[in-house]
C-alpha cells in the first residue's frame, strides 16, 4: 500500500509518480471517485472526487486481467513473495525498455501499474527497515527491541535464500532490483483467502487498490475491500465526504510491523505495545528476585511451574521448539498496551503468583519503570549507530522507541 516518500524521493519524483496514478485511474475508470493527492502529513494517497454514500463500489478491478498474483502450489515450488517479486522484476524491466521490444506494447496497463509505484533509484534505501542490509546489519547491534531485532535478522536470511534460487534462475538479477521488489511485495499485497476453503489462499498485487493509505483508528477506516475469483472490489464503510482522504485497515499491527515491512508508524496507534517478558518463565524469576527469594527455593519453584502451566492452559500458543523440534505451548502476549492496557496473561500470571491484583499491578508498574530506564540509557550509544543511516530511518526508529517509552511512562 502507499508509504510515506523517504528522504531521498525528490519533489519532481513525487509529481512524476502522482501524475502517473491519475493516468492509472483513468485506465482503470475510477476518476469518478478517486482522485491521487497528498495529505497534510505529505504522503501520497487518494481522495474522493464527490460525495460517496456508505457501501458504494469506489474501485473495482478484474483480477484476471489486471492484477498481478501468485499461483499456489507452483511448478517450480517458488513462494507467494518469491513469484510476486518475480513478476515485479519483469513488469520493471519491461516498462524501462517499452519502445524498444515487442513484448512492452503488448499491453500499456502494466507500465501505468509500475510507473504509479516508488522508483528504484540508484543508492535509494528499500521501504521497510527490515528490507535494507545495512539497515539491518547497523540495528541488529545497537536496538533495544529484541524481537524487532529478531525479526529482522530473520526476515534478511530469507531476502538473501530467495535471491540466491531467482539468481540461478535469472542470471541478470541483481540484488537491488530483488530487495525493491521484496519491499513492495511485503507492503502492497493484498491477501485473498476462500471462506469456504475449497480453494487455496492467493495473493495479488491490485492496481489502483494499493495506493489506499492506513489508519489504525476505526473512526478513520472508510473503506473496505473484498475479493472473489473475477473481481476485486474497494467499498466505502461509511458516508464519505467530497475531498476526504480513502483510508484503509492494514490490519491490527503494533509498530513493530509497520516500521519493518512499511517503513512509517500510524498515528494514533491503538494497538502498539511493549513486551514486558519474552515468556512466563522469565516473568515469574524476574518476580522472585522482586520479591527478594533465593533462586533456588523449591516452594517457589514448584508454584512457579503451577502458575506457568495454569496461564499457559489458558491463553499460550503453540510454537516450534528449535532445540526439539516438538510444538510447546508458551505464553508469548506479555504485553503493556496504549493508555496503560496491560494483557489478560501478563495481569493472571502475576496476580496467581502474589495473590492480590493490586500487587500484581505494582509489579508491572516496577518492571515498566526498569524497562523505561534500560532504554534510556541506551539512547546514546543508539544515537550513535543511527549516523550511519539515512535520515528518513533514523527519524523512524527515534519516533518508534519515543513510543514504546511514552507507553512504558503511562504507568511507570
Amino acid at each position: 500500500m502507499t508509504i510515506t516518500a523517504s528522504s531521498s524521493t525528490s519533489r519532481q519524483e513525487v509529481h512524476d509518480e502522482n501524475a502517473s496514478v491519475e493516468v492509472l485511474l483513468r485506465n482503470l475508470s475510477a476518476t469518478t471517485n478517486a482522485r491521487c493527492g497528498t495529505n497534510a502529513d505529505g504522503v501520497r494517497g487518494l481522495f474522493a472526487t464527490r460525495e460517496i454514500k456508505r457501501g458504494e463500489h469506489v474501485l473495482e478491478v478484474s483480477l484476471r486481467e489486471r492484477a498481478i498474483r501468485d499461483e499456489p502450489g507452483a511448478g517450480d515450488g517458488a513462494t507467494w513473495s518469491r513469484q510476486l517479486c518475480r513478476a515485479l522484476v519483469r513488469l520493471r524491466r519491461v516498462s524501462l525498455t517499452r519502445g524498444e521490444t515487442p513484448e512492452a506494447h503488448h499491453d500499456d496497463q502494466w507500465r501505468l501499474y509500475y510507473e504509479s509505484l516508488p522508483r528504484m533509484t540508484t543508492g535509494s534505501t528499500p521501504i521497510g527497515l527490515a528490507n535494507d542490509a545495512k539497515t539491518v546489519e547497523v540495528l541488529a547491534r545497537c536496538w533495544d527491541c529484541s524481537e524487532a531485532v529478531a525479526d529482522m535478522t530473520t526476515f534478511a536470511r530469507q531476502i538473501e535464500t530467495s535471491f540466491a534460487a531467482e539468481k540461478a534462475i535469472d542470471k541478470g538479477l541483481t540484488m537491488e532490483e530483488w530487495r525493491w521488489a521484496i519491499s513492495l511485495v511485503h507492503s502492497r499485497t493484498f491477501r485473498i483467502e476462500d471462506e469456504s476453503g475449497r480453494r487455496a489462499t492467493r495473493r495479488a498485487l491490485v492496481p489502483g487498490a494499493d495506493l489506499l493509505n492506513h489508519s489504525s483508528a476505526s473512526e478513520g477506516v472508510n473503506c473496505d475491500w473484498k475479493a472473489n475469483d473475477e473481481y476485486f472490489v474497494i467499498q466505502t464503510t461509511r458516508d464519505v465526504r467530497e475531498g476526504e482522504e480513502l483510508m484503509l485497515s492494514y490490519g491490527e499491527q503494533c509498530d513493530r510491523h509497520f516500521a519493518l515491512f512499511y517503513g512509517f508508524l500510524p498515528a494514533p496507534n491503538p494497538h502498539n505495545r511493549v513486551k514486558l517478558f519474552m515468556n512466563g518463565r522469565e516473568a515469574l524469576d524476574w518476580y522472585q528476585a522482586l520479591c527478594g527469594v533465593e533462586e533456588g527455593d523449591e516452594a517457589w519453584h514448584r508454584e512457579k511451574e503451577r502458575v506457568v502451566k495454569l496461564v499457559c492452559d489458558k491463553y499460550g500458543t503453540y510454537k516450534l521448539d528449535k532445540e526439539t523440534g516438538l510444538r510447546r505451548r508458551v505464553i508469548q502476549d506479555l504485553y503493556l498496551g496504549a493508555n496503560g492496557v496491560v494483557s489478560d496473561s501478563m495481569l493472571l500470571l502475576f496476580q496467581e503468583m502474589c495473590g492480590d491484583e493490586d500487587m500484581a499491578i505494582a509489579a508491572i508498574r516496577v518492571r515498566a519503570a526498569e524497562l523505561r530506564d534500560r532504554m534510556a540509557e541506551a539512547s546514546e550509544r543508539i544515537e550513535c549507530e543511527l549516523n550511519l543511516l539515512d535520515e528518513y530511518n533514523q527519524r523512524l526508529v527515534r519516533e518508534y522507541r519515543a513510543r514504546k517509552i511514552a507507553i512504558l511512562n503511562h504507568i511507570a
